[in-house]
């Protein structure tokens, strides 16, 4: 047994992902989009960010809301295109990087395969996840 095995350098991977075939470049050639896998801390930040207090009877209780969490997960992982970027949030009047995301950019399928991409970069399998959602 040797502690060197877990000394690994700190590895942000990036990836490229066909979201949709609808988007190509000047050549005509599907336009590929870029993903970033992300840290436990990030991943916990993001975490902290989905929690809300629901009414409980006549109490009050934390509840996880998933849908928020996947989509703070895609805002942080989609590298490219840059959803942040002001040319293209201009261009579609939407201000709001989710939305552009979901309302202009990708249709409800496209959208379930990137989160189901961004998932498993980020080392979920589709098991957990759908367990996780469930929770």
């Amino acid at each position: 047994m040797s502690l060197e095995s877990f000394m690994l350098k700190d590895e942000i991977q990036e990836i490229e992902y066909v979201a949709s075939k609808r988007f190509k470049n000047k050549e005509g050639n599907v336009e590929k989009w870029k993903l970033k896998t992300i840290t436990a801390d990030e991943n916990d930040a993001i975490r902290k960010q989905c929690y809300k207090q629901i009414q409980a009877g006549k109490r009050m209780k934390q509840e996880f809301d998933t849908v928020r969490y996947l989509e703070l997960l895609a805002d942080k992982c989609v590298v490219y295109p840059d959803l942040h970027n002001v040319e293209l949030q201009n261009h579609y009047g939407e201000m709001d990087s989710i939305k552009l995301l979901k309302k202009h950019l990708l249709n409800p399928g496209e959208y379930d395969d990137l989160m189901a991409e961004i998932q498993r970069i980020n080392g979920y399998s589709l098991d957990e996840a759908i367990e996780e959602a469930k929770n």
